[in-house]
């Protein structure tokens, strides 16, 4: 049976100890959850990643569409155009979540310019060997230049739950001020 998998599967959890790859948080017993079907980079077969649906469908869209054109049910009315999105700015699914920059240190991966200190950065991650690893920062008028998109809000708020109303508004208008640099 070498070679062939399983395709991608969408189920309540049968357990309370898997852990989201997306955004690292449990997903408990019960819940519906995304599991996507991989050759195991660690033996023979094949092994699953499982995504909170939502996570899957802004950090693994390619996967859950493909599940999802088998017909699966459920919450593909909502998730097919969070998907598509992904796919459609292939670097938005990147995009992890944002906070002020803690020292004037870090370039932006966009403009190559420092991001100041206190200032809005956009974090990023890559997928690469089944996990998600930090890749750097874009200034947050930086995110059309980057991703092709400015629709990012609601990622945003799902992956950095602990920012205010008032923080989202300052940030949503950061990101709708494309940062004007100087040429070097």
């Amino acid at each position: 049976m070498a070679g062939v998998f399983m395709s991608h599967v969408m189920e309540p959890a049968t357990s309370g100890r898997s852990q989201c790859k997306g955004c690292g948080r449990k997903i408990e017993r019960g819940e519906l959850r995304f599991g996507e079907r991989r050759e195991n980079n660690f033996g023979e077969g094949e092994m699953t990643l499982w995504f909170h649906p939502l996570c899957a469908a802004y950090k693994r869209p390619e996967a859950l569409l493909e599940l999802l054109a088998t017909g699966a049910d459920g919450e593909a009315a909502t998730l097919r155009p969070l998907a598509a999105l992904g796919v459609q700015h292939e670097r938005l699914p990147r995009l992890s979540g944002a906070e002020r920059s803690p020292t004037g240190r870090a370039n932006c991966r966009n403009c190559h310019k420092p991001i100041e200190k206190g200032g809005w950065r956009l974090t990023l991650t890559f997928f690469e060997e089944i996990r998600f690893n930090a890749s750097g920062f874009i200034h947050a008028g930086c995110a059309q230049a980057y991703f092709g998109t400015t629709e990012i809000a609601d990622r945003i708020r799902y992956f950095s739950p602990e920012l205010t109303a008032e923080e989202l508004d300052e940030l949503t208008r950061a990101i709708a001020s494309p940062l004007r640099t100087t040429g070097n």
